[in-house]
């Protein structure tokens, strides 16, 4: 069976749709609260911020909107991911693993069609 490669765009939308609910469902909220003494507020802030530029850098021709906020997205995850490690894998993980593992696919497509 081959791939439905003319489906493609609806996938990458699917996927940019995926990461902006994730990021309003779970980092909203901490975001929303406006609470600049607490380090999660600024985390969630950069969720939020390059979670929404990775959003519009899909309307834009050039991806470099796209590749630079999946980079900081990638990043970011990353690091919570490895602060996080606590010497076993469990459900904690998803919530930075499914944002990384979307931020690398644009970082490293960007907007290709």
């Amino acid at each position: 069976m081959k791939p439905l490669k003319s489906s493609t765009p609806l996938a990458r939308w699917l996927l940019r749709l995926s990461l902006a609910a994730f990021i309003l469902f779970a980092y909203f909220d901490t975001f929303k609260g406006f609470g600049f003494e607490n380090l999660e507020f600024y985390f969630a802030s950069i969720y939020v911020i390059f979670g929404a530029l990775l959003f519009i850098g899909g309307f834009l021709s050039k991806s470099s909107l796209t590749v630079l906020s999946a980079f900081i997205l990638f990043l970011l995850s990353v690091y919570l991911l490895i602060k996080s490690f606590s010497g076993d894998i469990g459900e904690q993980w998803l919530e930075y693993l499914l944002p990384a593992s979307i931020a690398f696919y644009f970082l490293s497509t960007g907007n290709d069609n």
